[in-house]
């Protein structure tokens, strides 16, 4: 079984060759071009291990970056939606749930940062299908005119479909700053 993926790329290097050196008009140039493309195909065909690269399709990364916007407050037992997508590529974070959705079963790493100002706290859970699977403290609530900021990370084996999520680890109320307080997370394999 051979590679489609080489016959392109066998063509692509034939026009190449014409547009340089000129339309073929002598049989033993078109010889010997088709001798090198011989070549050179069987040489691709060794690279991509008989061919086996045009039964996989192309992956395409799964990663995602929020942040909040502004401060925000949520109750306890909210999933907290991080308003300001960066990156969302594949598609998998869904802004107006606050939640991620595994696209391929995989393993992933999820980071998750928040920053809790004077007299504020944020307990960020990491839940998948509603079972916390991580957690962090950002217990600010001692007194004193500081910020202060945690974070975790958490790498999970993941089935396709499972929901993942952010919400206080307590079922507390929770505020964090704007701009600093983030979910992310890519899928590693």
């Amino acid at each position: 079984m051979r590679c489609t993926h080489s016959k392109e790329l066998l063509w692509l290097l034939f026009y190449i060759y014409a547009a340089v050196n000129g339309v073929c008009t002598t049989g033993i140039a078109k010889k010997l071009i088709k001798d090198q493309l011989k070549t050179l195909e069987r040489s691709v065909n060794m690279v991509v291990d008989d061919g086996s690269c045009c039964n996989q399709k192309l992956k395409m990364p799964i990663a995602f970056h929020a942040e909040l916007r502004t401060d925000r407050t949520y109750k306890g037992g909210s999933v907290w939606v991080f308003d300001n997508v960066v990156t969302n590529v594949g598609n998998a974070y869904n802004l107006a749930t606050g939640k991620f959705t595994t696209p391929t079963k995989g393993v992933y790493l999820f980071n998750w940062y928040t920053l809790s100002g004077p007299d504020k706290v944020s307990h960020a859970g990491l839940y998948v299908n509603g079972k916390i699977k991580g957690r962090q403290a950002s217990n600010n609530d001692g007194g004193g005119k500081k910020w202060i900021t945690a974070g975790s990370s958490i790498v999970l084996a993941l089935e396709k479909g499972d929901s993942v999520y952010i919400m206080d680890a307590h079922g507390q109320t929770a505020t964090m700053s704007g701009g600093w307080s983030t979910f992310s997370g890519a899928q590693l394999s």
